[in-house]
């Protein structure tokens, strides 16, 4: 019997350890490859179920959205087509196609239900991006649409006359080109949105980057709307401008202002010449030129106007037209100029009938110099004028070329008027397809300051403010600096002057900001009819509140401190001989404001704002701060990070600056 409960003993201990070997620890389930494979088999067949009932139910929809959306494209390419062959008729009728396909697209899509395959996140996600796709097709159809029929009323204008100049078209032409260009303002403005909304929707869509070919192409579509973007925000604010700088719909009278920034003074340079321009519907009723002294000498003893402190010490005591531009911000020296313009005109013994003037244009020679390059050269007296010799070549004529040829110096300066009048008859003169050559050459000097608007009109001048082109102070939140030389009797100096504006800034250990401002100078040219000793006040107007804590390297008088403008101002007068340099510096601490704002926001920004007219000039700043700089723009080779809270940028001055930084 023993033996007997021994073998169930036996028995049962083997029972036991089978059950160990084959079911797991109590408390632990054994993990079994078997069920999850049935589980995801069934899974499996449950979506592929879904999937075919989802596309017997929706095999209309979905066949439509496809045939739709693919029409709408179709069509769209053909549009482009034949807008690129100038058909444009052709092109609004394709466009509107388009945009029906789509609309299609977007109803049938509507319909498609996706039913309990809405809880599998990747269906919805595709359902929208095709909704993005199909919105963006219909946008930029419509767009299109619009488009073509306002080049299309262009063309109606212009077809007629297309292989004609501009110079050439009869007056109502112009007017109704013109007319077709005013109107365009709201258009331009609902295109450059549409095309963002359109950008908007293309971006928004985030399924298709695996397939390669298709996001390739999505990629460059919004690359092209981009830059389309960027054309109409630059054209836009022109067709709002050219209608009244042309006069229409009335007809508009201009001072224009000659600056020869060789002469550097505060907005631009010298007033050696002025101008009188009529415009209406297109056409200049009335261009002429004159030299400021036909206007300034009569009337030297008629008018005592007293000119600012520093224009008294170092050049005249009496202030006239010529020398109005003392002021940096140009709305403010434009005033100027209107008021002595028709203080001296009212006196004057041969006064102008023109007594009340839309606005006023300054230019320096540079933009001469860029027209010529579109013109090519011109002859005026024997003489051939080009981009490379233009401004030496006047200077000498009408400095000493004159007197050699025995003219009287009243007239020495009416070369002038005729290379203006030929180029501007040589710019109308232009074919239409080159027109977007010159805008592109105007637009360029507007951004460098070699073309100054102001225009009575608020509506106009708001306008011009905007885009850059006033020529004022900049009124912006952060730091800033605006260096201003005025070249004060030394001829025309500045053409072989160096310079190099230095700005450093430091923090104190207490958070105070201490700025520093160098001007150097290098004179590079001799003494001679054209250059001599260069003899500059120089002004550097800073955030207002600054406060001077030392300055160094002038040559005459004290350092002249004030506010005007919204800004503080240090000023000093300096000569360098030729052969030499010369340097300023002011040293100051800025407003607590500024220090204060960057404490709060954890930023901090600079503007360097650009003198009109300033040539050869370099740039450097040294921003030095306690705490450390996270990033930086703009994010360019010229600026290196050189420690954890120190940036240093080298560059030119050829547009204005601007740099913010983030802590």
């Amino acid at each position: 019997m023993p033996l007997h409960g021994d073998s169930n003993l036996l028995a049962t201990y083997g029972r036991h350890e089978s059950n160990l070997l084959s079911s797991p620890p109590k408390g632990r389930k054994r993990f079994s490859w078997t069920k999850l494979l049935t589980r995801l088999f069934f899974i499996f067949l449950t979506l592929v179920a879904l999937f075919i009932i989802f596309v017997g139910f929706n095999a209309r929809s979905l066949s439509s959205v496809y045939s739709s959306a693919n029409q709408g494209r179709l069509s769209l390419e053909l549009s482009l087509e034949a807008a690129k062959r100038s058909d444009f008729s052709q092109a609004s009728f394709l466009a509107q196609e388009a945009v029906l396909s789509f609309e299609e697209a977007q109803v049938s899509l509507n319909k498609v239900k996706l039913g309990p395959l809405r809880l599998i996140p990747l269906f919805d996600v595709y359902r929208q991006d095709i909704a993005h796709l199909i919105a963006a097709g219909r946008i930029l159809s419509e767009t299109l649409s619009q488009g073509t029929d306002y080049v299309s009323s262009l063309t109606d204008v212009i077809g007629p006359y297309s292989n004609i100049k501009f110079s050439e078209l009869p007056s109502e032409e112009k007017q109704k080109l013109l007319a077709v260009i005013y109107n365009a303002d709201n258009l331009m403005i609902e295109t450059e949105e549409a095309l963002g909304m359109a950008l908007l929707e293309l971006e928004a869509v985030r399924s298709f980057s695996w397939f390669g070919d298709f996001s390739g192409r999505l990629e460059d579509l919004k690359i092209v709307l981009r830059k389309s973007q960027g054309t109409l925000t630059e054209a836009a604010p022109l067709t709002r401008l050219l209608p009244p700088l042309f006069g229409y719909p009335e007809a508009a009278d201009y001072l224009l202002i000659f600056q020869n920034n060789d002469e550097l003074r505060p907005t631009g340079g010298f007033i050696g010449t002025y101008g009188l321009i009529r415009t209406k519907d297109g056409d200049f009723e009335r261009f002429e030129t004159h030299d400021i002294y036909h206007l300034d000498i009569p009337v030297e003893d008629l008018v005592e106007v007293e000119p600012p402190y520093e224009i008294r010490r170092y050049l005249v005591q009496r202030w006239y037209m010529r020398d109005a531009n003392w002021s940096p911000d140009w709305p403010t020296t434009a005033e100027k100029l209107l008021w002595f313009y028709d203080l001296e005109n009212s006196v004057h013994p041969e006064p102008d009938p023109v007594k009340n003037f839309n606005g006023v244009i300054g230019v320096t020679p540079e933009l001469i110099v860029d027209l010529l390059k579109i013109t090519g050269p011109i002859e005026a007296d024997g003489d051939i004028y080009d981009q490379d010799n233009f401004v030496e070549l006047l200077q000498y004529r009408v400095e000493v070329e004159y007197a050699r040829r025995g003219e009287s110096g009243w007239d020495r300066k009416s070369v002038i008027g005729e290379i203006s009048r030929q180029m501007k008859e040589r710019l109308f003169d232009l074919p239409l397809e080159r027109w977007p050559e010159m805008i592109e050459v105007v637009s360029d000097n507007m951004l460098r300051k070699n073309i100054l608007l102001y225009h009575k009109d608020e509506e106009l001048q708001k306008l011009i403010r905007q885009q850059g082109w006033s020529g004022e102070i900049r009124q912006e939140w952060g730091d800033y600096l605006f260096a201003v030389d005025a070249n004060l009797a030394a001829l025309k100096t500045d053409s072989v002057m160096q310079k190099e504006i230095v700005y450093e800034i430091k923090q104190s250990p207490e958070g105070r900001l201490i700025a520093k401002t160098t001007l150097n100078y290098s004179h590079a040219g001799g003494s001679d009819w054209r250059t001599s000793n260069y003899r500059t006040y120089s002004r550097i107007f800073v955030p207002e509140g600054s406060r001077l804590i030392a300055s160094g390297g002038y040559t005459d008088g004290e350092v002249g401190v004030g506010r005007e403008l919204g800004k503080t101002f240090f000023g000093a007068f300096l000569n360098v001989e030729p052969g030499e340099i010369g340097q300023l510096y002011f040293e100051y601490e800025l407003p607590a404001m500024v220090a204060e704002n960057m404490k709060k926001y954890q930023n901090y920004r600079l503007i360097v704002q650009k003198q009109p007219g300033r040539q050869n000039t370099s740039l450097k700043v040294d921003l030095n701060f306690l705490n450390e700089i996270k990033s930086y723009e703009p994010a360019a080779l010229s600026i290196e990070k050189i420690d954890v809270g120190q940036l240093n940028y080298k560059g030119d001055m050829r547009v204005d600056r601007a740099f913010l930084i983030n802590f």
